[in-house]
C-alpha cells in the first residue's frame, strides 16, 4: 500500500499553515500601517492626489505640481537639504570619483553666453586654443542665453571621445570664431600648487574637499617633506574653500595629527548617526608649524580641517571668520535616478565645539571659527568682489598679457597700469555703486516722490556727486590689488596656473605674508 497520499496530505497541511503565517504577518502590518500617523497622512496624500486625476475638470501637468509638492517638503528644512533630480545626481557622481567628461573650462555666467574664467591646462579647450575671456555663445548650434546657464553647461559634457561645436566671441581681436572641441575625461584638480615659498615654508592651496583631495595632499607632502628643504613651517591655504566630502576632511586632518588625537565627531537624530573619528597615524610633518589661512568662504569640510587642528593646538589660523556649516549631509538615491540631499547630523570638534546650535539647523549658518591672527580679506571687500564680477580683469589681460609681464618683471607695474585699467572700465561701461551712494539714491527718489525745497535738493545731488566721485577714487585706493591681480591673470594665460602661483600669488599676498610672519613667530 502506497504512503503518497498521507505525504500529499502533510504537504497540503504545511502550505495552508504557511499561507496562514502569511497572511496573519500581512494583517499584522496593515494593522501597523493604519496606525502609523507618518503612513496614514502619506496614504491621505496618494488618496487626495488619485481623487484629483479621477474628478478634477481640467488636466492636471503632473510633474510641475509633483516638483512644488517636493519644494514644499523641504522648504520648511534647512537649504542644505534637497530633492536632487536624476541629472544632478550624475554630477554628484563625478564629485565622488572625482573626475568628469568635457572640454575642461570653468565658466560663469553673462547676459551673451558663458564666460570663460580658467582653461585646464593640457585638456581640450587649450588644445584648440580657447582662453580665459572668452564668452561662449552657442553649443552646437544652440544658442546659449536661449538655453540657459544650467542647460548649456550639461552640453559642454557628453561622452568621452565625442566632439561640441562652440561658436566663441574672442573680445580680444573682435571676432567671431567656430571651434571643434573633443571631450576627454577631466580630473578634478584639488590642489591649486604646492611649493616652497620664502626659502623655507611649506605652502599648500586646497581648493576643495572633493574625493581624492586628501590623496594629493599626501602626495605633496611626500613629495616636498625632506631635509633638504630644511622647512621651518607649513601654510595650508583653504580660503573660499567651500568643503566637500565629510571623509576627505578626516583623512586630511589625519595627515598632521598623531595617533589617538580626537579629529572630529557627528550627533544625529539616531545613536547609529553619533560616532568619533580619530587619528590613526603618525603626524606626516613630524609636528611642524602649521598656519591654517580661512576666510568667509571655508565652510564644512575646511572648518572640520581647521578645527581640528586648533583644536588639537597644532596649528594657528590666520585670515578671518570662517562660514560655520556644523552640519552633515547625506545622499540616498531613488530607483528613478533622483533622491534626496539631507542634513543627518552635526559635527563638533575636541572640547564640544560645535558650529551650529541645536536649534540652527533653519538657521543655517553657525558661529564660525575665529582666527587666532586677523587679516581682512581684500578681495571680500564690495568693489573688488564687483570687480572681479565683471570680468573686465581677464579682458584686460587678454589685451595687454605680454606689456604686463614686461613691466612686473622690470618692477614697473606702477600706479599708471591702474589709471589704464580704470579708463579702460570706464570705456566698458563699468559701475560700482557703493552702499553709500545706493542711500543717496533712495533719499533723492523720496524727495522725488514727496517733493523738497530746492535748497535740499541740491544738497542731495551734491552729496550724490561725492559718492560718485568716491566710488570711482575705489581704484587708486585698491591699486596694490588691482596690479597683483593683472600680474597673475597674465602669468596664467602666458605660462599657466604653477608660474602665477611661483611668482606673483605666493611672493605678494598680504594675507601668505602674514601666515609665514606667523609661522616665523615674527608676529
Amino acid at each position: 500500500m502506497s504512503n503518497t497520499p498521507s505525504v500529499d496530505r502533510r504537504e497540503f497541511f504545511r502550505t495552508v499553515i504557511l499561507v496562514m503565517i502569511i497572511l496573519v504577518m500581512a494583517g499584522g502590518m496593515g494593522v501597523y500601517v493604519v496606525s502609523d500617523p507618518f503612513i496614514g497622512d502619506a496614504l491621505v496624500m496618494v488618496r487626495a492626489a488619485s481623487l484629483v486625476r479621477q474628478l478634477y475638470h481640467e488636466q492636471v501637468n503632473w510633474e510641475v505640481a509633483l516638483d512644488a509638492a517636493r519644494e514644499q517638503m523641504f522648504d520648511r528644512l534647512d537649504r542644505y537639504s534637497t530633492y536632487v533630480d536624476a541629472e544632478r545626481f550624475e554630477q554628484m557622481d563625478e564629485e565622488l570619483s572625482g573626475a568628469y567628461c568635457g572640454i575642461g573650462v570653468s565658466v560663469v555666467g553673462h547676459d551673451d553666453g558663458l564666460m570663460i574664467m580658467s582653461v585646464r591646462e593640457g585638456g581640450p579647450a587649450a588644445d584648440v586654443g580657447l582662453m580665459t575671456g572668452d564668452l561662449l555663445i552657442a553649443v552646437d548650434s544652440t544658442v546659449i542665453v536661449e538655453a540657459g546657464f544650467d542647460v548649456a553647461t550639461r552640453m559642454l559634457r557628453g561622452e568621452e571621445g565625442t566632439t561640441v561645436m562652440l561658436k566663441v566671441y574672442r573680445s580680444v581681436d573682435k571676432d567671431t570664431l567656430d571651434v571643434e572641441v573633443t571631450r576627454a575625461m577631466i580630473q578634478f584638480v584639488h590642489v591649486a600648487y604646492a611649493g616652497i615659498i620664502d626659502s623655507s615654508t611649506l605652502y599648500i592651496r586646497v581648493l576643495d574637499f572633493d574625493a581624492g583631495t586628501s590623496d594629493d595632499i599626501e602626495a605633496a607632502l611626500d613629495s616636498l617633506l625632506s631635509d633638504e628643504n630644511n622647512l621651518t613651517g607649513i601654510v595650508l591655504d583653504l580660503r573660499g574653500n567651500p568643503g566637500g566630502l565629510f571623509r576627505e576632511a578626516r583623512r586630511t586632518a589625519n595627515l598632521f595629527l598623531e595617533s589617538g588625537t580626537f579629529i572630529v565627531g557627528t550627533d544625529g537624530r539616531s545613536r547609529w548617526q553619533d560616532r568619533q573619528w580619530h587619528a590613526t597615524g603618525e603626524d606626516l610633518t613630524d609636528n611642524l608649524p602649521i598656519a591654517v589661512l580661512v576666510d568667509g568662504g571655508s565652510a564644512s569640510s575646511s572648518e572640520i580641517v581647521a578645527g581640528a587642528l586648533k583644536q588639537a593646538n597644532r596649528a594657528v589660523l590666520v585670515g578671518d571668520t570662517t562660514f560655520g556649516k556644523g552640519l552633515v549631509q547625506g545622499y540616498i538615491e531613488f530607483p528613478d535616478g533622483g533622491g534626496i540631499r539631507l542634513t543627518m547630523s552635526r559635527y563638533y570638534l575636541d572640547g564640544g565645539l560645535y558650529l551650529n546650535e541645536f536649534d540652527s539647523a533653519l538657521n543655517e549658518i553657525g558661529s564660525g571659527l575665529q582666527p587666532d591672527h586677523f587679516v581682512a580679506s581684500e578681495r571680500g571687500q564690495p568693489f573688488p568682489r564687483r570687480l572681479e564680477n565683471s570680468m573686465l580683469l581677464q579682458t584686460f589681460v587678454n589685451r595687454n598679457a605680454d606689456d604686463i609681464i614686461d613691466a612686473f618683471q622690470r618692477g614697473d607695474l606702477d600706479d599708471s597700469w591702474v589709471d589704464e585699467f580704470a579708463q579702460f572700465a570706464r570705456s566698458e561701461e563699468f559701475e560700482y555703486v557703493s552702499p553709500t551712494r545706493q542711500s543717496v539714491e533712495f533719499i533723492a527718489e523720496l524727495i522725488d516722490e514727496r517733493g523738497a525745497s530746492a535748497k535740499l535738493e541740491k544738497a542731495v545731488d551734491r552729496l550724490y556727486r561725492k559718492t560718485e566721485s568716491a566710488d570711482w577714487d575705489n581704484f587708486p585706493k585698491y591699486a596694490d590689488y588691482i596690479k597683483r591681480r593683472l600680474a597673475q591673470l597674465a602669468y596664467e594665460k602666458k605660462f599657466g596656473r604653477q608660474a602665477a602661483y611661483e611668482k606673483v600669488i605666493t611672493r605678494h599676498s598680504p594675507e601668505i605674508a602674514e601666515a609665514v610672519a606667523v609661522i616665523n613667530g615674527e608676529q
